[in-house]
């Protein structure tokens, strides 16, 4: 039986971002608003709140977005969502991974490529300076 989202990200996806893991520089369920105010009558409620699957960040600067889908969905499913996400937290690198696959932007070059593993977060941290 195929892996739903959330078994996706905890077996395959994040054992994938080890490196990250290992030096705390992954904010998993990363929530970036607060939901929406909803006025109903005299009362209000926040709409729900909207949140990226992961954020990696190299020391304290935010450099990447991983958008996770379950493992029916290809690899790149999930990219204009993490582009839409790194335009909003203004990064410059999205991935979009169903645990098997791999698809990554690149927001200096424009360019989106298939990709066989994360990059760590020293490459990843070279290409951004």
């Amino acid at each position: 039986m195929p892996y739903n989202e959330e078994e996706t990200k905890l077996y395959l996806i994040t054992p994938k971002l080890k490196e990250w893991v290992e030096r705390k520089w992954v904010n998993m369920e990363y929530y970036y608003t607060n939901g929406k105010i909803l006025i109903e009558g005299d009362n209000y409620k926040r709409g729900e709140r909207k949140k990226a699957d992961y954020l990696l960040n190299y020391n304290n600067t935010p450099i990447d977005i991983v958008e996770a889908k379950d493992e029916l969905h290809h690899a790149a499913a999930g990219m204009q969502q993490a582009k839409g996400y790194a335009q909003i937290l203004d990064v410059r690198f999205a991935y979009s991974s169903n645990g098997h696959g791999i698809e990554e932007f690149d927001f200096f070059t424009n360019r989106q490529t298939a990709v066989d593993s994360f990059p760590s977060p020293d490459e990843l941290w070279a290409r951004y300076k």
